[in-house]
């Protein structure tokens, strides 16, 4: 009769380790599962703000660049808005345009007449639209629409006077 109940005590031992085995796995799948969802929307969060931070960075150096009264202006083209971005280098007229087309913020620098097409321009990054307003004194509103649809403004005022 002893070793009856030694049988019985030895059964709800290891029916007690596999629950908690049991309780262990699934509480561990659980982590992961928490731990990839917050790493994906962390990775794609981490994404958009690269898009709009390159696009904003970019936007304001090339502008920083051509800090020269009436070198940057806004222009159309082919039906799509554009910063025209103009310097003289040894007598010959070049203009940069930056634009966003075809899902891309592009850009290409040309000479003075040179005919191209939207699609010419180097892919910078990614990013869906671009709309650029100049106010006056130098001011230029800028606004990024990245891959996803978020819409973000950038202010960027030019300092040259002459």
């Amino acid at each position: 009769m002893i070793r009856l109940k030694q049988n019985e005590v030895h059964t709800v031992d290891t029916v007690f380790i596999l629950a908690i085995l049991a309780l262990f796995s699934i509480t561990s799948i659980l982590v992961i599962l928490i731990g990839a969802k917050q790493y994906k929307s962390i990775a794609d969060e981490m994404s958009a703000n690269y898009e709009t931070r390159t696009v904003s960075a970019y936007l304001t150096e090339k502008l920083n660049q051509s800090d020269v009264s009436g070198t940057a202006t806004v222009c159309d083209l082919h039906g799509t808005p554009a910063l025209a971005l103009t310097q003289t280098t040894d007598g010959r007229e070049y203009c940069t345009y930056i634009y966003a087309y075809d899902g891309y913020l592009r850009e290409i620098t040309v000479t003075d007449g040179t005919s191209f097409t939207r699609n010419s321009g180097q892919k910078i990054v990614e990013t869906d639209s671009l709309s650029i307003v100049p106010s006056s004194d130098g001011l230029f509103f800028f606004q990024i629409t990245d891959t996803d649809g978020n819409t973000y403004p950038l202010y960027v005022a030019l300092n040259a006077t002459s």
